[in-house]
């Protein structure tokens, strides 16, 4: 009898010690959300102001730079979801990125509009910051919907001059015609795509 006691003790010390972790586990990823706040601003395909001051930055995902391949689509694509709306925010593992912009996931009717971008191809997740991602493996299933469509960003690598006037690199301020030899030693991920004269500006043309 006196071992059965102790049978019985361990097995409840076991199921609290389980329920304490299962519980944490849940409350790191229950849905709790700020707001509602109106978007101001459209900053980017991944950068939006709130109307109460706060710069935004999407917590998990990335859309392209200025001047890459779908750029304009992306910021065009949440400007129209959300400029003028009310939304709800959730906070992420990390409050803030390197540039002192709050990482949020954003909400507009029950949908999270960082899946949604994903899963339209607008963006790609954030691996680099896998780890302090807590929507992380959401985001990576609504990746696989738009690579698998080949839309969007995906789209980009098929043809990463497709709809470039002229191309350069992140790291030169020169620019190349599209059948220059210099043009196609550029790294994919260095890789500008001027669609304008007027992006050309304050840039210098190369002698190829």
């Amino acid at each position: 009898m006196k071992y059965l006691w102790i049978l019985l003790i361990l097995i409840f010390i076991s199921g609290c010690n389980s329920g304490d972790l299962t519980g944490n586990a849940v409350a790191e990823d229950k849905l709790v959300l700020e707001g509602p706040y109106n978007v101001t601003y459209v900053v980017d395909g991944d950068t939006l102001d709130l109307s109460n001051g706060d710069r935004i930055r999407f917590s998990g995902i990335n859309t392209p730079e200025t001047g890459e391949c779908y750029y304009q689509e992306a910021k065009d694509a949440l400007k129209s979801l959300v400029l003028g709306k009310e939304v709800y925010i959730e906070s992420d593992r990390s409050d803030e990125g390197k540039y002192g912009r709050k990482l949020r996931y954003i909400y507009l009717d029950d949908v999270m509009i960082n899946e949604l971008l994903v899963e339209n191809g607008y963006a790609r997740v954030y691996d680099k910051y896998k780890d302090d991602t807590k929507r992380y493996d959401e985001l990576k299933e609504a990746e696989k919907i738009a690579i698998d469509q080949i839309i969007g960003v995906w789209a980009c690598d098929q043809d990463p001059f497709k709809g470039c006037l002229f191309v350069g690199s992140k790291n030169s301020d020169v620019y190349h015609a599209l059948d220059c030899k210099w043009a196609k030693k550029i790294k994919p991920e260095n890789l500008v795509c001027y669609r304008s004269l007027d992006e050309l500006e304050g840039k210098r043309q190369s002698n190829c």
